[in-house]
């Protein structure tokens, strides 16, 4: 079974140099590659698609208020 990721937020690389230093090996880290906003508030939105369960957690709060993100596979 995979170890969780812990993702960093590209504004805390000291944070993300000592998060790979001390995880553990069955722990993955990486930076947030995201740049900025997917939507523009001036698009509008297309109505979702899919249905059903999305497998994803929303780590925006996360990495604003601490600096990185637990993700649990």
């Amino acid at each position: 079974m995979a170890g969780s990721l812990f993702i960093v937020s590209r504004t805390k690389p000291g944070t993300y140099n000592y998060m790979k230093l001390v995880s553990e090996r069955e722990h993955d880290v990486i930076l947030d590659r995201r740049k900025g906003d997917r939507r523009r508030i001036h698009q509008r939105a297309t109505p979702e698609r899919r249905h059903g369960e999305r497998r994803h957690r929303d780590v925006m709060t996360d990495l604003w208020k601490y600096g990185w993100a637990l993700v649990h596979p």
